[in-house]
C-alpha cells in the first residue's frame, strides 16, 4: 500500500478554539472540514519543536502538517501553546513519598516541582523505562509522564521505596 502524501495545511485557513467544557481543541479547515476533537502533536519535538505540528482527528488520523505555526494569528498560538504544554509536560520526581501494591497495581505518591502528585502504574516493567543512567521515564495508567531525573539524587527513603520496583 503507497504511503499517504504528506499534505501541509495554510496557516491562513486554520481556525482553533475551544468550546465551553470540551477537552480537546476544535479545528476549523477554512471550506474544507471541522475537526470536532483535534490533536496536535509535534512532529520533530526535539529537532524542530516549534515548527512542523500535526493536526490530527479523534483517532489519530493525520490531516495534516503546520510548517510555520507562527504564521498562525495570536489566539490560536495560545490555544495550541497551551494543548503541547499540557501534552509534553512530563512532572519531575523529587521524592517518593509513598508506594503501595495493590491488586498489581502500584500507587505512587510523589513530590514533584509542581508539588504533591499521586498517580497509578500498571505492570512496572511496562510502564517505566530507563532513558539513561539511573534517569527514568515513568508512564501512569492514565498516560501521564513522570520522570526521576537522577535515581542517585533521590533521599535514602525514595530509594528504599524505589528497591520494592526492581
Amino acid at each position: 500500500m503507497p504511503a499517504a502524501a504528506l499534505r501541509y495545511l495554510d496557516p491562513e485557513k486554520l481556525r482553533f478554539f475551544r468550546v465551553e467544557g470540551a477537552a480537546h481543541l476544535r479545528c476549523e479547515l477554512e471550506g474544507e472540514l471541522c475537526i470536532v476533537e483535534c490533536r496536535i502533536r509535534r512532529a520533530f519535538p526535539f529537532s524542530a519543536s516549534k515548527n512542523y505540528l500535526s493536526i490530527q482527528d479523534a483517532a489519530g488520523n493525520e490531516i495534516g502538517i503546520v510548517a510555520e505555526p507562527s504564521k498562525l494569528d495570536r489566539e490560536a498560538r495560545r490555544l495550541i501553546d497551551d494543548e503541547l504544554d499540557r501534552r509534553y509536560f512530563t512532572p519531575k520526581i523529587s521524592a517518593i513519598q509513598n508506594l503501595k501494591n495493590d491488586g498489581g497495581m502500584w500507587t505512587f505518591t510523589v513530590k514533584t516541582q509542581r508539588g504533591t502528585s499521586e498517580f497509578y502504574v500498571r505492570n512496572w516493567r511496562d510502564s517505566s523505562h530507563e532513558i539513561g543512567p539511573g534517569r527514568f521515564q515513568i508512564y501512569s495508567v492514565d498516560g501521564q509522564r513522570f520522570e526521576i531525573p537522577n535515581y542517585e539524587e533521590l533521599d535514602a527513603k525514595s530509594k528504599l521505596l524505589m528497591d520494592q520496583l526492581f
